[in-house]
């Protein structure tokens, strides 16, 4: 579970990415919705959970995929926590 975590902040957590992802996770306007990054989708179930789950080709044949739900406050202090790493300009405050 934390290994789909931590690959989905590290492939998706970019300069360009940063502002869009941080406003769809955190915005209370958004009650329901997809985010798709290059190699993984993140859906908003509510206001305050996610799911997360890599983008798979070949989906007919497939039983199985590995995902995890993520709270709102937890993910947007990984994203941050990527964010510091890579010095991104323009970081967010959780609390705001």
């Amino acid at each position: 579970m934390n290994e789909l975590i931590q690959q989905f902040i590290t492939d998706e957590v970019t300069a360009l990415t940063y502002s869009d992802l941080w406003n769809f996770v955190n915005s209370n306007s958004i009650c329901r919705g997809t985010f798709e990054g290059n190699n993984h989708i993140i859906m908003k179930i509510s206001s305050n959970q996610f799911i997360i789950y890599r983008i798979c080709l070949g989906m007919e044949n497939t039983k199985y995929q590995e995902a995890v739900l993520v709270s709102k406050t937890y993910l947007l202090k990984k994203i941050n926590s990527m964010a510091y790493q890579l010095h991104l300009e323009d970081i967010q405050n959780i609390l705001d």
